[in-house]
């Protein structure tokens, strides 16, 4: 039996804290609005849909034989979160107009998800956690547990994009717009250095 409460609550918490989802939200939420980052958002619901079910149908199991492919996952997440700091860095401020880029696209935010360390930790918690010790439906019992991951997680994550959205007036002069992206990048060193290591 699933308990949904305490479910619902491991996601809520795990969605609200900071990690990399949430502050490129952040930043896509200053840079395009609250709208232009909802594929962004919607990306990383269904992408931890998608590694709940992985997790829960087997990829634990790869991970416990070739704990090597969990270390190429990482490496190539903490990169990943470095070129998009560097990509931050770099944007464009120029007062008055939007800037030159565009957020993640939907499927770049699901893709993102299985290279990002903090979503293989929430994702494989809920699983040890969750899925009950019988498991004559596990395909049902884990389709029902990521289903309720990714949908619980979505309200958590708005509440990011919409703060970058409510910091847009306040970063009107290109100055405090630079130095939001240099906080915000070095916000995603700092944590691609302390999931990796």
């Amino acid at each position: 039996m699933i308990d949904f409460l305490a479910l619902a609550l491991y996601c809520v918490l795990m969605g609200s804290t900071p990690g990399p989802n949430n502050v490129m939200l952040t930043a896509s939420g200053v840079h395009y609005g609250f709208a232009r980052t909802i594929p962004h958002m919607l990306g990383i619901a269904c992408g931890h849909i998608l590694q709940v079910l992985a997790t829960c149908l087997s990829l634990g199991e790869l991970f416990l034989r070739y704990p090597e492919v969990q270390t190429l996952l990482k490496v190539a997440g903490f990169l990943y979160l470095i070129y998009l700091s560097y990509r931050i860095v770099g944007s464009k401020v120029a007062s008055g107009k939007k800037n030159g880029g565009r957020p993640l696209y939907f499927i770049e935010a699901v893709l993102f998800q299985f290279v990002n360390p903090k979503a293989w930790v929430f994702v494989s918690t809920v699983a040890v956690l969750f899925l009950p010790q019988e498991r004559e439906s596990l395909l049902v019992v884990a389709s029902v547990i990521a289903l309720t991951a990714g949908i619980v997680v979505i309200p958590c994550i708005a509440l990011w994009a919409g703060f970058g959205q409510a910091l847009q007036r306040f970063l009107q002069r290109p100055k405090a717009m630079r130095v939001f992206n240099i906080s915000i990048a070095l916000a995603l060193v700092a944590t691609a250095i302390y999931l990796l290591f």
